[in-house]
């Protein structure tokens, strides 16, 4: 009976673990980022966003294989926008390059010359770009498996770690920072990336995806270190101090005008990722005014 039971209760633990292992797996997090970060001119905002509509509608029509999601800031540098085109492999990012770049090399008519124009319009429109390279880090992310068609931001946290302090700011994370979050039962996911060109080596992009800004409400990060005992707050303090340089938080809304993604990721939430277009009311028609007849017409 005792056996019985026993083969039981391991028969559920084995479920519940790949249960859990599909939920984590159901939405993989890809191995490598290309990230793109445009400084837009002052007051060049709206202008650019159209210019990078029309750019996405241009790779949708070509299925070019470079799928990106377009990022607006909601706090941070307003006069910024982030690109992020995720890759198995950096392999897969330099053919992703190659075959969008020769798509568009031969391009003619109509959609080679809307090319061109926006080719020549885009140094209006930005003061700077700065293209980054990212791998992911799984060991200092925190439930990160979420479907990122869902969500509507990104919460992106860029930490700046001191040469020579990557671990102690990986100990930091690991022993103290997502224990804590266990601990409050964080409502929240977190994946990790660190860049490994366009920036120093030692950036850590912390990237939190959202389906609302309330989702701040929820004071985690507050929480988190008012669980901590004396001693853990003691060695968080001593740990940051000495390993982080800088760390700098901005929030992104997703704009799905200007991101250019595939069928299969898109259908995960139709309704937001592709929009009706805008119904363009039509013009009543006048009404015909017909005069009254005068009395010497009337004679």
């Amino acid at each position: 009976m005792k056996k019985s039971l026993l083969l039981v209760l391991v028969s559920l633990l084995v479920c519940s673990f790949y249960r859990a292992s599909a939920q984590t797996e159901a939405h993989p997090l890809p191995p490598v980022l290309l990230i793109v970060r445009e400084e837009i001119k002052p007051g060049m905002m709206p202008a650019h966003n159209r210019h990078s509509a029309s750019f996405a509608g241009i790779f949708d029509k070509l299925k070019t294989p470079n799928h990106r999601i377009a990022m607006i800031p909601v706090a941070g540098n307003e006069n910024e926008v982030l690109y992020v085109t995720p890759g198995e492999s950096f392999a897969d990012l330099e053919m992703m390059t190659k075959q969008t770049d020769k798509k568009m090399a031969g391009l003619d008519g109509i959609t080679g010359a809307e090319l061109a124009r926006l080719e020549k319009e885009a140094s209006n429109l930005h003061s700077g770009m700065r293209d980054m390279l990212a791998v992911y880090r799984p060991e200092l992310s925190y439930k990160p498996g979420v479907d990122v068609a869902q969500m509507r931001y990104f919460a992106i946290t860029t930490v700046r770690v001191r040469p020579g302090q990557e671990d102690n700011y990986s100990e930091y994370v690991k022993t103290l920072q997502n224990p804590g979050r266990d601990k409050v039962k964080a409502e929240a996911h977190f994946a990790v990336y660190q860049v490994i060109a366009g920036m120093p080596a030692t950036t850590f992009m912390v990237f939190r995806p959202m389906k609302s800004l309330a989702e701040y409400d929820l004071r985690i990060a507050l929480r988190v270190r008012e669980a901590m005992t004396d001693d853990q707050k003691r060695k968080a303090d001593k740990i940051a101090g000495e390993s982080v340089m800088a760390s700098e938080t901005s929030i992104y809304a997703f704009n799905p005008n200007m991101s250019y993604l595939s069928k299969e990721f898109t259908a995960r939430d139709s309704g937001f990722w592709n929009p009706a277009p805008e119904a363009v009311a039509k013009p009543k028609p006048k009404k015909r005014v017909v005069k009254p007849a005068t009395a010497g017409a009337a004679q």
